[in-house]
């Protein structure tokens, strides 16, 4: 049920971030012993927060990027990390610094298909904390896996999604500025009687004295009939 209810949102959701959170929420409500959860994201090399159910998420989170250690980073390059406690002697720097937000034990998962020798979009991990030890036993450290391989489809399902539109809006426009510059050749071929390359060879000279985009000095010649400087044409 709580997969479906994961699938539904993907589908409604503008951004990756949106279902991300969806998938930390979900951790909170079905995976035994966990308190909060929430997902880190490396890009270019820093690390974020970009979805939490809770600000000591959050600020545990903040904890071990300042560290720079901790079971949250350790899994971006490894699948499954369990701290069944704190301090736990893989992150020294990290020391118990956890317990100050109330966190006593954590496990964090990679997310799938992120891992440092194949960059990705997605590259990060899936926090889920607890305010007691040893708090993740065998069967919910294998939903919270289960969980954040459904982070990573639909992490990425959404990101494939929302940078095709963004694709398409851009061809759009790319197609729009063709037809406005092609009608302002036009224009410049019938009343002045030149080649087409002479009329965009003109319009490019315009755009660069203007300190202009092509297509915005085309489009003006289309809706006025004429180039401010360019001593071309006029209605």
């Amino acid at each position: 049920m709580v997969f479906a209810e994961i699938a539904e949102h993907l589908y409604a959701a503008d951004n990756v971030a949106d279902v991300l959170l969806k998938v930390a929420e979900a951790a909170v409500s079905t995976v035994a012993g966990c308190r909060m959860a929430s997902i880190t994201l490396s890009e270019g090399g820093a690390l974020r927060t970009v979805a939490s159910t809770d600000p000591a998420a959050s600020a545990t989170d903040d904890a071990q990027y300042q560290a720079g250690q901790g079971p949250c980073l350790t899994a971006i390059d490894e699948p499954v990390v369990y701290a069944p406690s704190f301090p736990d002697g893989r992150w020294p720097e990290l020391a118990s610094r956890p317990l100050d937000f109330g966190v006593q034990s954590t496990v964090s998962y990679r997310l799938a298909g992120a891992h440092a020798t194949a960059p990705s979009p997605l590259a990060g991990s899936m926090n889920l904390y607890a305010v007691t030890a040893d708090a993740f036993g065998d069967d919910a450290r294998t939903i919270g896996l289960v969980l954040a391989a459904h982070a990573s489809v639909a992490a990425r399902a959404v990101h494939d999604r929302v940078t095709l539109e963004e694709l398409g809006q851009h061809l759009q426009v790319a197609l729009s500025s063709r037809d406005v510059i092609g009608q302002a050749k036009g224009i410049m071929m019938e009343r002045l009687k030149i080649t087409p390359e002479a009329a965009f060879d003109q319009l490019r000279r315009s755009s660069q004295r203007l300190n202009q985009k092509l297509r915005d000095v085309a489009a003006r010649l289309t809706e006025t009939g004429e180039i401010d400087d360019a001593g071309t044409t006029r209605r």
